[in-house]
């Protein structure tokens, strides 16, 4: 595990990496949309000269190759290799990208300290790498945490969770002193992912109460995320 580095799988805008890269962390960003790509190479161009960025303009597959990408036309967050879901509400564009597989990447540039992912319908795969290799990173967050993604947690050693509500992240304020990389005076934006690791708001909890927080926050037949949020699962390894 590189202490210094940072995985942020679904870069999007680049709201995350500006911040990682703020707390003093190098940052392999990976997006698959090749605009938002060539947007961050501008945006980031000094922070990639100085080799602190290393910008993956391709998608994380099963397999290294091309695939179609839905690029939604009303949020490019929900842009994905699934039509079912890069394609919600006012539809989607088709982009041929580049893919490379998750354990390709921790072979090049290592494995990170803390890994971001949110890669609509795609999140398991860079969880999934982890199995071929010993090391872990100490961290990871993960958009919704479901069933599946939490066992799969469970299975890699991650044994302490948290679940933080999107929809409160900007209203999170970093502590003083940093627990995390270094200290630096942030706002976050909404759809950031917000603080990370020790940082995170909240407890740590074992995987049974951090499944009741989910299952708490869904219940009720009038649920809807867009009005009551979305979470993030963060997970932290194992000692043993």
């Amino acid at each position: 595990m590189q202490t210094d580095l940072i995985f942020d799988f679904g870069m999007h805008v680049g709201q995350d990496t500006a911040f990682y890269l703020k707390k003093g962390f190098r940052v392999v960003a990976v997006e698959a949309n090749p605009a938002l790509a060539e947007r961050a190479r501008l945006r980031f161009a000094r922070a990639v000269a100085q080799g602190r960025l290393v910008i993956e303009a391709r998608g994380v597959a099963a397999s290294a190759g091309e695939a179609d990408f839905h690029v939604n036309t009303a949020d490019t967050a929900w842009s994905s290799f699934h039509a079912e879901i890069g394609g919600r509400g006012a539809g989607a564009s088709l982009v041929r990208v580049p893919t490379v597989t998750a354990i390709e990447l921790f072979q090049t540039h290592g494995v990170p300290y803390f890994m971001k992912i949110d890669i609509e319908g795609s999140d398991h795969l860079p969880l999934q790498a982890l199995r071929k290799t010993s090391d872990r990173p100490r961290y990871v967050s993960v958009e919704n945490g479901g069933p599946e993604l939490r066992a799969l947690l469970c299975e890699l050693g991650y044994d302490r969770f948290k679940w933080v509500n999107q929809r409160d992240v900007p209203r999170q304020r970093l502590p003083f002193p940093a627990r995390e990389g270094r200290w630096t005076f942030h706002r976050f934006a909404y759809g950031a992912s917000g603080a990370f690791g020790e940082e995170a708001p909240g407890p740590w909890l074992a995987l049974s109460e951090v499944e009741a927080v989910i299952d708490a926050h869904g219940a009720g037949e009038d649920f809807d995320a867009s009005r009551d949020g979305w979470g993030d699962l963060h997970a932290r390894l194992g000692a043993g």
